[in-house]
């Protein structure tokens, strides 16, 4: 059992202290902040998210609320969740957070008004769903990411450490890559593409986009896909309306009932897929791809199948595509994080690809667990300390570069 330093981190990883990069942090402003800190636009969905917020506190944050406090200690970092966390959305608090728990670098993906806006642009022709949003719903999404985004654009002046993740959602090639320049000219390093909204209404593979991955990788600005836009990749979520999937509790990102949990990785299997298969990362070398809180499990399983689809004798023409297996460009070009649940160790053993996991914290969701850093430790100690540099330090060095 690895004994807790004085420090937040437990004594296996005192050697990586300091140095650890996590690749899934979040901001978490409370809506009551969202006009001061996103503009008078942003009022009609701040009211909405905090009706909802309410109801979460007392239905999912009652048991992992305790006393406030300013001070750092195991329990105010790693047990207070939500906009309650110390340096929720204070990212200057946030760098206090990150030295208590020995990590040099975080990327910071929105944890509010973003995933807000991401999913009701992906529903916005259902009218049960934001039904108190007047008006053009996909319109107003677009420009609640252009204001979350801007806010993005002052945040990430405070410190190189903090890799704060604007999103990237644009009805065309040109929008998208326009967007995503200005995001870069203003010191953005780090973007989100929702997995299931088309990127600029294009495949990922298709050629009007090469533009963008272009941009992306000269500029190494990080291409993330993340969970909490799942459900837009469906034609219809009539799937999980069953009596077995009722009850459970609702995270701050997806729900917990046992098909979403299955079927969570799906579309962003679907874009990587694409990516690959599409020869994306052939015709760009450089370009970074981190698969960030979608779980692990799938990554081993799908880098194998498209291997054997790339040797398969009746299929040599993927040769003309791809001049190496695609698992290499999975093993070159690619980052994922896990569950803190996950048997790592195990999936390391039957598929390799060592190199691609990393370590993530979720912090402040719930999700993420109260001790993420000594599951991990414990897992990946068997198969020796080189590993545990690997996770917790150089492999999501790929998606935090200097």
């Amino acid at each position: 059992m690895n004994q807790t330093l004085g420090y937040g981190y437990p004594s296996s990883v005192a050697p990586c202290a300091g140095r650890i990069v996590d690749v899934d942090g979040h901001e978490w402003l409370p809506p009551e902040l969202w006009v001061e800190e996103f503009g008078e636009v942003v009022r009609p969905m701040a009211e909405l998210a905090e009706e909802m917020l309410q109801s979460q506190r007392t239905a999912y944050f009652k048991d992992s609320l305790i006393e406030q406090t300013d001070e750092l200690n195991p329990n105010s970092v790693w047990k207070t969740k939500g906009p309650w966390a110390p340096g929720a959305y204070d990212m200057s608090r946030r760098l206090d957070v990150l030295d208590y728990t020995g990590v040099r670098s975080q990327l910071v993906f929105p944890g509010t008004l973003a995933l807000y806006a991401c999913f009701m642009h992906g529903f916005a022709d259902d009218p049960t769903l934001f039904s108190k949003i007047p008006g053009d719903r996909r319109e107003y999404a677009a420009t609640l990411l252009r204001a979350y985004n801007n806010w993005v654009i002052r945040k990430s002046g405070i410190s190189s450490r903090l890799r704060l993740v604007a999103a990237l959602v644009a009805p065309s090639p040109e929008e998208l890559i326009g967007e995503a320049r200005r995001l870069i000219e203003a010191g953005v390093r780090a973007v989100w593409l929702p997995s299931s909204i088309l990127p600029g209404d294009r495949s990922p593979a298709h050629n009007d986009l090469d533009p963008f991955w272009d941009l992306c990788s000269r500029t190494d600005t990080i291409v993330t896909l993340h969970i909490g836009n799942e459900p837009g990749f469906y034609k219809t979520l009539r799937w999980r309306e069953a009596k077995a999937f009722e009850g459970w509790k609702v995270a701050t990102e997806i729900n917990a009932d046992p098909w979403t949990l299955v079927t969570q990785p799906v579309p962003s299997q679907n874009y990587l897929t694409a990516m690959v298969t599409g020869a994306v990362f052939e015709r760009h070398p450089r370009l970074r791809l981190g698969v960030i809180e979608l779980g692990a499990d799938w990554i081993g399983p799908l880098a194998y199948r498209l291997d054997m689809w790339y040797r398969h004798s009746q299929f040599k023409k993927w040769n003309e595509l791809l001049s190496r297996p695609p698992s290499e460009y999975i093993r070159e070009n690619v980052r994922v994080s896990a569950y803190p649940f996950e048997q790592i160790d195990e999936y390391i053993q039957k598929f390799g690809l060592e190199e691609i996991y990393c370590y993530a914290s979720d912090f402040p969701h719930v999700e993420g667990g109260t001790s993420p850093m000594s599951f991990w430790a414990e897992r990946l100690a068997r198969l020796g300390p080189g590993m545990l540099e690997k996770f917790f330090v150089t492999n999501g060095q790929f998606l935090v570069p200097d």
